[in-house]
């Protein structure tokens, strides 16, 4: 656990000693959705290539063939310092970070000590949110006597990636280095390096551009780790000495709008308060405020701070993996995450940015299919850990191959996203075609049962991974009924409105039948004796053990019981039926949901970093407050605090901020939609005196304000009013 980072309204803190600290640098993570980069220190004379770079949203280079990872780019967040003609050197330090989130802006503060001199420094840097392309840093520098300053400002080419495997109890401390610098081009008021992704042949331009004052043009540097300029001046006591820095970064897959080069005229100001005013109008429709409990209130703008940071919402080509722009953990891919926990946040607050991550999966469809042809089955089958190009990147072939549900998680996502936005020609151009697939993918993995009209859904593993290789997955047989039902609508509505496309897909009635019979076939597995619902087949026959005996704190038990063990204890990873009940509310009664909770909430160890917030979400859904507030503090604080101890080498954990957000204005709010209209029945924190937010529907923007006794839903107008 860590408790310095502090919070107010619209800022967060932290003060460190060090010019390192992995847990602040993905704290401290800023970008603009397109791009992004840690909060490590420019001027850190201890370069370590692994953990500094910059992260570009569908940027992959390739491992070997057919395997990829996010690559950690090389980074113009960049400098080295001399001081009288001696570099700073690795001694103590101690840094002042800020991260305010009404724009983005980071800065960090601190004094160097270097050949007797005392130096103060600012380093402040951001991601357009107005102009995507574009990375603005400005250093300032102060001495307290008079010196001679050198600054070397650039690029630094050397940055790799530290590739980790999919079995999250091995380490690797083999580096990989996945760009090739092509051409490096100099100016006297810039660079720029040119640079090529290996095996996948993206092309990335960084091209930096400088305004100075008090520093002189010196030249340029160049050697096998960097690139840059140079910048001196004859300092004086207590006057600032400035170096701006513009960097355009352009690549050859882009697709936002908004990525444009900068004018000659830019200054960080300038550029920043452009910026600012594009966070003001997404902060218009994002924000949730609350009174009473000052921390939630702030936490939760930092969740939704960093949802907006690593969601590029106007490129439908690419998703956003369970790291976001934080880290390439997990090769960065795309999984369920995205659909089930994070697309929610914004399809209520961003339309456009959610209807782009349902493009995505429907701009994937052809991979999907090749991958369930790889399967040996029809259709359309999507993978459990996709790259920028859809195919498999799971290496663990238990684990790709048994986790099926996220091929149900996938149409799921896309029919909320349809019925929220009433957005029918995504549902006829796209959303329908995918429910089409995915059926005959099904229709081609169940197995019949012998002498009988059931069918079982055999080798699979539901949301919770410690229940071994299983059947008949309670929350996997739901989607996938589900599934086919929207199928079945689907072809219906093809045959109405576009024959063509019925006919193009070759859909028959007869294949729609069986459909329909799949659906009537599938098993939901339930306690004979209690009738109360089963995870699945096997969980019940496990071995029981105290939770106590695997695990004390809120570290994963994996780490110290091994997984082949825990596959065979009547444990829960995470959420599992409570997710899907947290999902289909309706379709479970309250004594149910009340069964659910006293025999699954028992068992779960909670080592998954989503765990908590569902948690949270099924109880405050279901008003049971205790509980919804006690897993909701855990959740909402899961990385400002690092209670799972793995915020600083893994990053932010995505869907837990996305399912937070979820447990704020879905569980504690208590919005939901009947008869196309919104609906709200609160169940608010005792603490919590208002709580207000906006959100989105069939085109229409709301407010809700919400008191402990009362609840009150506007229309409003367009953001911009």
């Amino acid at each position: 656990m860590r408790n310095d980072v502090k919070l107010d309204k619209w800022k967060i803190s932290a003060e460190s000693k060090g010019w390192a600290d992995d847990f602040l640098e993905s704290i401290f993570f800023t970008g603009n959705g397109r791009m992004g980069a840690r909060g490590y220190l420019a001027l850190a004379p201890d370069v370590l290539p692994e953990k500094t770079g910059l992260f570009i949203a569908g940027i992959f280079g390739e491992l070997k063939a057919g395997i990829t990872d996010f690559v950690n780019l090389p980074t113009p967040i960049y400098a080295r310092l001399e001081v009288n003609g001696h570099a700073i050197k690795a001694d103590e330090v101690s840094v002042s970070r800020t991260l305010n989130m009404s724009n983005g802006l980071f800065t960090a503060e601190y004094v160097l000590n270097c050949a007797g001199k005392r130096l103060q420094v600012r380093e402040e840097r951001f991601f357009s949110l107005s102009n995507t392309g574009l990375l603005v840093q400005r250093i300032t520098l102060t001495p307290e006597a008079a010196i001679e300053l050198k600054l070397f400002s650039g690029v630094y080419t050397s940055c790799c990636n530290l590739p980790v495997a999919d079995d999250q109890t091995k380490e690797n401390t083999e580096t990989a280095q996945l760009t090739t610098t092509e051409q490096k081009d100099f100016s006297e008021n810039g660079i720029s390096v040119q640079l090529c992704t290996k095996g996948t042949e993206i092309k990335i331009n960084e091209k930096l551009s400088y305004r100075v004052k008090n520093l002189q043009h010196h030249g340029t540097f160049e050697d096998e780790k960097s690139a840059g300029l140079i910048f001196n001046s004859s300092a004086s006591a207590k006057t600032p000495y400035v170096l701006e820095q513009c960097a355009f970064l352009p690549t050859s897959r882009d697709k936002d709008p908004r990525i444009q080069n900068v004018s000659l005229e830019w200054s960080f100001d300038t550029l920043l308060s452009e910026s600012e005013a594009a966070w003001a109008r997404r902060w218009k429709t994002a924000n949730i405020e609350i009174e009473g409990d000052e921390q939630s209130d702030a936490a939760l703008r930092y969740v939704t701070f960093q949802l907006i940071a690593n969601a590029s919402e106007k490129d439908p080509t690419v998703n956003i993996g369970a790291r976001g722009l934080t880290h390439t953990r997990y090769k960065g891919c795309y999984f369920w995450d995205t659909d089930l926990f994070m697309m929610p946040f914004y399809l209520y607050t961003d339309p456009e940015a959610a209807k782009n991550l349902m493009q995505y999966r429907v701009n994937t469809l052809p991979q999907a299919k090749l991958h369930a042809q790889k399967m040996s089955a029809s259709g359309a089958r999507y993978p459990w850990m996709a790259a920028y190009h859809g195919s498999e990147q799971c290496e663990s072939w238990d684990i790709g191959a048994s986790e099926l549900h996220v091929t149900a998680d996938i149409v799921h996502a896309l029919n909320d996203y349809v019925k929220t936005t009433g957005d029918m020609d995504f549902y006829a151009n796209g959303a329908a075609e995918v429910y089409v697939e995915t059926a005959r993918f099904w229709l081609s993995r169940y197995t019949p049962e012998p002498n009988g009209d059931k069918v079982n859904l055999l080798f699979c593993k539901g949301p919770d991974e410690y229940c071994g290789i299983t059947s008949n997955n309670l929350y996997t047989n739901m989607l996938v009924k589900e599934n086919l039902k929207l199928s079945q609508e689907a072809a219906e509505y093809l045959y109405e409105h576009d024959r063509d496309a019925y006919i193009r897909l070759g859909i028959t009635e007869e294949e729609t039948i069986k459909w329909k019979a799949l659906k009537n076939a599938i098993k939901l597995p339930k306690d004979p004796a209690s009738g109360h619902w089963r995870q699945d087949d096997t969980l019940h026959l496990l071995e029981p053990v105290p939770l106590s005996n695997l695990k004390q704190g809120n570290a994963a038990s994996y780490h110290s019981v091994c997984f082949d063990r825990l596959q065979r204890y009547k444990v829960i990873k995470q959420a599992d039926v409570l997710l899907l009940m947290s999902r289909l509310p309706k379709a479970f009664t309250a004594e149910e949901k009340r069964a659910a909770w006293d025999d699954f909430e028992p068992l779960c160890l909670h080592d998954s970093t989503l765990s908590f917030a569902t948690h949270a979400l099924f109880a405050a859904q279901n008003n049971f407050m205790e509980a919804a507030q006690k897993y909701f503090r855990k959740a909402l604080f899961l990385d400002l605090r690092n209670v799972m101890e793995n915020t600083g080498e893994e990053g932010l954990h995505l869907a837990c901020l996305g399912e937070s957000y979820q447990t704020a204005i879905l569980g504690f709010g208590g919005l939901s939609f009947e008869d196309g209209k919104p609906k709200l029945t609160p169940h608010l924190p005792q603490n919590w005196e208002k709580m207000s937010f906006r959100f989105y529907y069939r085109g229409k923007r709301y407010e809700a304000n919400l008191e402990q006794n009362d609840a009150s839903l506007q229309l409003l107008g367009n953001p911009e009013d």
